[in-house]
Order: structure tokens, then sequence, then C-alpha cells
């Protein structure tokens, strides 16, 4: 029998403020019962939501109503908001970007292959909120995975290989020539800027304490230490072995549908299948400070 149908299935947790009903075997819950502007001031409230984000790794909301400003203050209730990212923020509220497609997909912007946000940063994003304005009907879907289940499914004797290996993280690793198409001479100040990082392949959770796999298809470049065609050949088991379906959970959104996600428990990549339609969405994002380590 495989490692992976040993992976326990996430059981449902019991909170008193709202809701949660687990959308995967492995990871997600669908947050009813509650409106999450409410917590900016409610510490109890925050409490049982910030619990259930530990837990679940993304929450998903429908039908919320939330003002920039409400959403700003809900990011910094969970950590320092980040103020500069690769979207634009709406005036006067630094840190709420609007991020609205097809726009953004004519540019080097790239968010469909899979990620952990800033994972390239020495601190990366420890998570996000993402809050839908307008959205497709059929299209425009977001899937993340689940990168301690991902981990904890390997077998012991891959688990040993790769825990101590350690990977170099790139903001160019797939898509340097576009970068380099869009923003000219800007792009060598960017590379100044946004260094290549060594992180583990293997990090352990600052919070929960577990275990997860650290790679992703659009931002590790190699592993130190390996030919190039050894590090392809275990990095493509691992982005492939992280995203089987058994790890995934879907999303589909609807105007006012909210994403709490925590950005080192799980990957994510956006479904660009809706062509020229409008998507907007205004995300805040936020970190903690933590340097990955095994």
């Amino acid at each position: 029998m495989s490692s992976v149908m040993n992976a326990q299935p996430i059981q449902g947790a019991q909170y008193s403020r709202f809701t949660a009903r687990p959308l995967s075997g492995s990871f997600g819950a669908l947050i009813s019962g509650v409106q999450v502007a409410e917590a900016i001031d409610d510490d109890a409230l925050f409490a049982e939501l910030r619990q259930a984000w530990l837990t679940y790794s993304a929450l998903f909301f429908r039908d919320q109503d939330l003002t920039p400003e409400q959403h700003l203050a809900l990011g910094a209730r969970f950590g320092e908001v980040q103020k500069e990212g690769y979207a634009p923020s709406i005036d006067g509220l630094a840190g709420v970007w609007v991020q609205e497609y097809p726009q953004m997909y004519q540019g080097p912007v790239n968010d469909i292959n899979w990620h952990a946000d800033s994972s390239f940063r020495e601190n990366p994003t420890r998570g996000s909120l993402l809050y839908a304005l307008d959205v497709p009907v059929a299209a425009g879907d977001t899937v993340w995975a689940d990168a301690h289940a991902a981990y904890e499914s390997l077998s012991p004797s891959w688990k040993e290989f790769i825990d101590p290996l350690v990977a170099i993280h790139d903001a160019a690793t797939m898509n340097v020539h576009a970068m380099i198409d869009a923003m000219g001479g800007g792009f060598l100040a960017m590379r100044q800027q946004l260094p290549p990082t060594q992180q583990p392949v293997v990090a352990t959770h600052p919070e929960t304490g577990r275990k997860m796999l650290f790679v992703s298809e659009l931002m590790t470049r190699e592993i130190l230490g390996m030919s190039p065609r050894e590090s392809r050949a275990v990095l493509d088991f691992l982005f492939a072995h992280q995203t089987r379906p058994e790890f995934q959970c879907r999303w589909h959104w609807e105007p006012k549908s909210l994403v709490l996600w925590d950005n080192y428990a799980t990957i994510h990549r956006g479904i660009f299948d809706f062509g020229q339609e409008h998507r907007l969405m205004h995300r805040v994002s936020f970190h903690d400070g933590w340097r990955p380590s095994a």
C-alpha cells in the first residue's frame, strides 16, 4: 500500500462563533455564520478564527462585506502588512493590492504555476487574505495544495533523503525572459533588490511544528550540491508529488468570497481559463519575520 493511502483525513473542529466544514480530506474549511470583519475588534472571535486557520491552513468564506479599510485592518491583526508587491495598492491604502485580470497576465506576472508567495525572500509571506469583487461566472478558480500532507505521505526513505537538502529559490526561475522583455534594464535592478535565496527543501512550521515540503515549480530553481540533471530529477518528482489531487483544495470564486491561507503550509496557483473576462480581486498579505528552517 502506498504511503499516500496512509495519510489521515482532516477531522472537523468545533467553534463557538462559526461553523467550519472541511472542504477536502487533507485541509481547508468553509467557514459559515460569521462576518470576518467583526474579528477586527473582537478578540475572542479573532482567536477562534486564527486557531481554525492553523488547523485547516486555508479558510474559505462566502458573502463577506469587507471594505478596503477593514481588509487592511484585518490583515494587520495577523501580521505586518506587506506594503510592496507585484500589484498596485489602492490610493491611500498601501498594502491593499489590486489584482485585475486579464491585464495582469499581459506582463511578467505569472501566478498560474504552483508557488508559495515570496519564497525567494529570506522572510517569506506568512499569509494572505484575498477578496473577490468581480469574477467570471464559471472560470478563474484558485487551487491550493497541502505542503504538510505532501511531506507526511512520503516514504521514510524519501524523507531521510530530502530532509537535509537545501534549494535555491529565485523569483526569475520560470519567467525570466518575460521579465527581461517587460522590464529591460530594470530587470537587473530587480535582481539586486530580490536576489535568489537558499531555503530548506523541508521546513518546520513555526507555530504547529509540523514538517512540510518547501519547494514549488515557480520559485525553486535548483538543489545545492547536485548536478543539474540530479537536481531536475528530484525537483520534478517533488513538484508532481506535492500537487497530487489528494492534497488539493479547489475554490470557485463568487463576488464577496474571501480566502485566508497559510503561505507556509500551502502552495497555490490560479487557473487562467477565463480568457478576456474581467476578474477583480483585492488582496492583503502579511509576514511575521520567520526564516524557514528544518
